[in-house]
C-alpha cells in the first residue's frame, strides 16, 4: 500500500471515529439533562453542630425557619411594618446553604488611640467576647461600617464560636482566613476577605446594641434567614406570626409548582387557584 493511501485511510478512521465519539458525548448530555418534573424546592436542615446544642422549643422553631419561603417570609415582614429587612449587599461563602440563627451583634469604629486605649484596657475584644458568650443558633453580626482593608475576625476565634454551637456570621466589612472559613459549617456573609487583623483600622466599641448591616437595622435576638441572594431580618417579636402565615402560603404554592409540572396553565393555578384548584387544593390537604 502506497504511503498516501495508509495517510488517507488513517485520517479516515480518525475522522469516523471522531464523529462517533461526538454522537456518543452528545447522547450523554441529552441523558444528563434533568427533567423539568424533577423541579422541587431544595431541602434545608439545621447543621448538626447547632441541632445538638439547641433546646427543644428552639429545635421546632429553627426547623421552619430552615423550610420556610424566603420571598414569602420577606412580604409577611414588610405587611408587618419592617420594609427595610433584606440584606443584600454582603457575599456568601456558602451559597448552597441556609442561614438560621439568632443574632448577636458588636459594632466598629475607625481606629482612635486614646479610644481605643481606655476599651481595650477595660476588657477583651468583642470578636472574642462575642465567641465565647455565644449561645447555640447564634449568629455574629459584626456592623464594621463597610471596611475592606480591615478584618474583625478570623478563624482561631471562629473555631470557638462553632464549638458553642454557631450557626453564622454576618459582617458588613473583611474576615480573614477565609480559606478556612471555607471549609468550616457555619455560614457566613461578608463584602470580602483580607490578609490583616483588626488593628490599625478598626476598634470594637459596642456589643448587643442595634447595628446597621448593609442598610438593615438589626438587633440582638433579631431571626436571620439567609439565602445565597440575601439574608431576611425578622424581629424576634413578630417570627411566631410570620411562620404561621408563610408555612400556609408555602402549602399552597407547593400545590400550585405541583399543577404546573404536569402541564397546567398558569391561568387559574398562579398567583390565585381558581374555584375548581381551590377544590383540589382542599383535598390534597386532606391526603
Amino acid at each position: 500500500m502506497h504511503h498516501f493511501d495508509q495517510l488517507w485511510l488513517a485520517g479516515l478512521a480518525y475522522s469516523l471515529g471522531m464523529r462517533i465519539l461526538s454522537a456518543l458525548l452528545a447522547a450523554g448530555a441529552l441523558c444528563a439533562q434533568p427533567t423539568v418534573n424533577n423541579v422541587k424546592a431544595p431541602e434545608r436542615s439545621v447543621p448538626a453542630h447547632v441541632a445538638s446544642k439547641l433546646s427543644a422549643a428552639d429545635r421546632v422553631l429553627f426547623d421552619k425557619l430552615m423550610r420556610v419561603g424566603l420571598e414569602a417570609a420577606w412580604s409577611a415582614v414588610t405587611q408587618e411594618g419592617y420594609p427595610l429587612c433584606f440584606i443584600n449587599e454582603l457575599t456568601p461563602l456558602h451559597g448552597d446553604r441556609r442561614l438560621v440563627g439568632r443574632a448577636r451583634t458588636a459594632r466598629y469604629l475607625p481606629n482612635r488611640k486614646d479610644l481605643r486605649e481606655k476599651l481595650y484596657g477595660a476588657g477583651p475584644q468583642l470578636n472574642y467576647r462575642t465567641a465565647e458568650e455565644a449561645q447555640a443558633g447564634d449568629v455574629l453580626v459584626f456592623d464594621a461600617g463597610g471596611e475592606t482593608k480591615s478584618t474583625v475576625s478570623g478563624a482561631m476565634v471562629t473555631t470557638r464560636f462553632l464549638m458553642k454551637g454557631g450557626a453564622g456570621i454576618l459582617v458588613d466589612g473583611c474576615m480573614r482566613d477565609v480559606p478556612d472559613l471555607a471549609v468550616m459549617p457555619a455560614s457566613i456573609y461578608l463584602r470580602c476577605g483580607h490578609a490583616s487583623s483588626v488593628s490599625p483600622l478598626l476598634m470594637s466599641v459596642d456589643y448587643q446594641v442595634p447595628v446597621r448591616i448593609g442598610g438593615v437595622t438589626v438587633m440582638p435576638g433579631d431571626y436571620l434567614v439567609g439565602e445565597r441572594h440575601g439574608v431576611l431580618v425578622i424581629p424576634a417579636s413578630i417570627v411566631e406570626k410570620v411562620l404561621e402565615k408563610v408555612m400556609e402560603h408555602d402549602q399552597q404554592e407547593e400545590f400550585q409548582r405541583k399543577l404546573l409540572l404536569e402541564g397546567e396553565p398558569i391561568y387559574g393555578v398562579y398567583p390565585t387557584l381558581n374555584e375548581a384548584n381551590r377544590k383540589k387544593f382542599e383535598e390534597w390537604k386532606k391526603k
